[in-house]
């Protein structure tokens, strides 16, 4: 029997109620309800959550419903008025205008609105972002992902809410955990390196609970990270996972002030779900909430954006503690330079107590940052003050390291595999006239080539065989993905267009049951409620068994994104950060049931008339795959010791592929998943564009002094080979010869 999911309450709330909508609202006004009571975040937020009508009447609240359908009560008895609606359509301003009037009242300190429809018109947006008292939103996505199991929920016993149980410490992460209790003993500074997936966040929230344990009173924490979309997962995972009690407090610089100038990179404040603060005041005032309660948590927690380090500054001279804890999240992001006589940046301030008191600091990432001697040297000469994570001054020293190598060789995680999908434009030119034909469209070549090369990539076409043997997954396509482009523009273009060129491409020669892809696209311009739907539709677990999924974006889903089932990560042009793309690569390394390795796809187009020997030098849309390469170098111990042997054998890890024409019923049914090139117009060249890539890549990412010995490793081989033919044809009695 198949265990009951959160979609199919809410399919129970449309079912029961037969379409009346007062029906459905109070259906959807108990499931919030026990939502807001049991979910961790807002157990430790709220002492009491009622319904309207079941408010004391102590608390002068009318029973009339005005826009409220119930009230909590915070822990500092300042009064929540939340709306829970079941809406079906766009939500526009006059859905809100009751609800926004009777928050107006004095005996509310602040609103929630819990909404199923993601999709607000701009007024709405507009009212709540600007609203006074402070409105948070949370969605379906926020109730669908709860820490309640959902598959023991019943309507008719809302009260009897089982919550699933907080995770437990692995032995690698017991292993940091006791390296920082031992380095933070001798050291105020110390760095937690650990790849991506491998759980930093919970890592450090245990590390934090540990030092807790040795001091008298509350322990305070500062947990600075570079968005409000990280804070938000960081707020929710600690508050999910911690055995202490926790205070938390968010505070962001100001509305939008994580937001990037394309609109790419985060969400709004009110997309927390959770009260955050821009005032120095109200963080001074909230600290003083705290010291007044009867019996006060283990851990005051402070979830910060790096913007806003200045306004806890502020508070901290007016009156708010130092802080026994400071946890530099991402901290690759406080690298870098600025002029002696100018002030640091948001992200370096986090290094100097003049800026932000605390006892001990630590810094976390997957990605250190260490600039080399020449630019510490000319940083000097210019008087430019430079953070580099080798300055233990700064930084501490390393206290744990996790690499991705030392990741996957202990089956932490699942290794990631290169596919190289290497387009023949002829082929495209060919086959693919309708749609180069449609100037509405906006494609170009390249474009199309490349979503051929994705399609080809997603179905595994003449790449990699699982090798487990005998794997029911032997083959098999994959199912989910993500897809980064350079532009907002170019990721929308490539979504709406994706099915109509992948129709085309493959045309009636694939059978009906073959798999169907889709792809929507994601941005920094949707609310953190939109996003959250996308993700859900992208790892949806219940989804058909013959389609495949994938989001495209810029940027936007580099970060915050856990979905242990996500197959590959796409690139379909230069990203300017190497850190990106580890990131990038991370979401694809969680391990999950039937996954054989995580695919990192980089579609490229051969111009036609192009030689193997020219093409790669001066060619732009290669940078995509040297990009990679080069980030997965830095942060893979392993790849040196590749790169070393590409001059000996093709790598396991790194596959260049031929695409061409699409596949027919007859040439491609039960055929076995061999790495050998589909027929394409480069079919009678491919050995040497492929060996063209290889020795490019050597040229890109190999260092100085290898490249040095790979040359000289290439000369020997040449020799042996020009001496192996000579003596073959020198000798009369050989059949070469002959």
């Amino acid at each position: 029997m198949t265990k009951q999911t959160f979609d199919d309450l809410i399919n129970q709330i449309n079912t029961v109620s037969k379409d009346v909508q007062r029906e459905r609202g109070t259906l959807f006004e108990k499931l919030t309800l026990a939502y807001l009571k049991n979910e961790p975040t807002y157990k430790a937020l709220y002492q009491n959550v009622w319904l309207l009508s079941e408010v004391p009447e102590s608390y002068g609240i009318p029973k009339k419903d005005t826009g409220v359908d119930l009230v909590a009560e915070q822990k500092n008895g300042d009064l929540v008025a939340i709306q829970a609606k079941f809406y079906t359509n766009k939500v526009g301003k006059s859905e809100i205008n009751s609800f926004v009037a009777e928050l107006g009242k004095s005996y509310y300190q602040r609103g929630l609105i819990v909404s199923t429809m993601d999709d607000w018109n701009s007024n709405a947006r507009e009212t709540i972002d600007q609203n006074e008292k402070g409105i948070e939103i949370i969605g379906l996505s926020d109730l669908r992902n709860s820490q309640i199991d959902w598959s023991q929920f019943n309507f008719e016993r809302p009260e009897n809410v089982v919550v699933k149980k907080p995770k437990k410490l692995r032995d690698y992460q017991q292993t940091a955990k006791e390296n920082a209790l031992a380095h933070f003993k001798e050291n105020e500074r110390g760095q937690l390196i650990m790849a991506p997936g491998t759980g930093k966040t919970f890592t450090s929230l245990k590390i934090s609970e540990a030092l807790s344990k040795d001091k008298a009173g509350p322990f305070k924490v500062l947990y600075l990270v570079p968005s409000i979309q990280l804070l938000t997962q960081t707020l929710r995972g600690w508050n999910n996972d911690t055995e202490l009690t926790i205070t938390s407090m968010a505070v962001t610089s100001d509305r939008d002030a994580s937001r990037g100038t394309d609109g790419t990179e985060d969400i709004k404040a009110s997309d927390i779900g959770y009260p955050a603060t821009t005032s120095s005041k109200k963080i001074l005032q909230n600290w003083h909430d705290f010291e007044s309660l009867s019996k006060p948590t283990d851990m005051l927690v402070v979830f910060s954006t790096y913007q806003s380090i200045e306004v806890i500054g502020e508070a901290q001279k007016e009156g708010f503690p130092e802080f026994d804890f400071i946890i530099s999240d991402e901290a690759h992001r406080t690298t870098g330079a600025h002029e002696a006589a100018k002030e640091a940046s948001a992200f370096s301030k986090v290094h100097s107590n003049n800026n932000v008191k605390g006892l001990k600091r630590m810094y976390q990432t997957a990605t250190p940052k260490i600039y080399g001697e020449s630019a510490k040297k000319n940083a000097k000469d210019k008087s430019i003050l430079l953070s580099s994570m080798d300055d233990e001054s700064k930084y501490g020293e390393v206290f744990f390291r996790m690499g991705f190598g030392q990741a996957v060789s202990r089956d932490i995680l699942t290794d990631y595999k290169v596919m190289v999908l290497a387009v023949d434009e002829a082929a495209i030119q060919k086959d693919m006239q309708r749609t180069l034909a449609d100037p509405e469209n906006g494609l170009n070549i390249d474009d199309v080539g490349r979503i051929v090369g994705i399609w080809n990539g997603m179905m595994r076409r003449n790449g990699y065989k699982n090798p487990i043997k005998n794997s029911p997954y032997d083959g098999a396509p994959l199912e989910r993905a993500i897809a980064f482009t350079r532009t907002i523009e170019e990721s929308k273009k490539v979504s709406s267009q994706f099915e109509e060129v992948v129709n085309e491409y493959i045309s009636e020669a694939i059978e009906d049951e073959s798999i169907h892809l889709s792809m929507r696209h994601a941005d920094g311009q949707m609310n953190a409620l939109q996003k959250g739907e996308v993700l859900d539709w992208l790892a949806n677990p219940n989804k058909p068994a013959d389609e495949a999924r994938i989001v495209s974006n810029v940027r936007f889903l580099t970060e915050g994104i856990d979905i242990p089932t996500l197959d590959a990560v796409i690139f379909l042009s230069p990203k300017k950060s190497q850190v990106d793309i580890v990131q990038a690569v991370g979401r694809i390394m969680r391990k999950a049931e039937g996954k054989d390795y995580g695919y990192i796809i980089l579609p490229i187009v051969i111009p036609t008339g192009e030689k193997p020997e020219t093409i790669l030098d001066n060619n732009k849309n290669y940078e995509t795959v040297w990009q990679v390469i080069n980030a997965l170098r830095s942060v893979d111990e392993r790849f040196e010791a590749m790169i070393d042997k590409l001059n000996m054998a093709k790598p396991k890890q790194l596959k260049v592929i031929g695409v061409g024409s699409a596949p027919d019923q007859v040439n491609d049914k039960d055929k076995s998943i061999e790495n050998t090139p589909v027929q394409t117009e480069l079919e009678f060249e491919w050995d040497k564009f492929e060996g063209a890539i290889f020795g490019k890549i050597v040229q890109k990412v190999g260092d100085r002094k290898y490249l040095e010995n790979w040359s000289k490793d290439v000369a020997k081989i040449a020799e042996r080979q020009i001496n192996w033919i000579k003596n073959k044809l020198s000798d009369k009695k050989d059949p070469i010869s002959l």
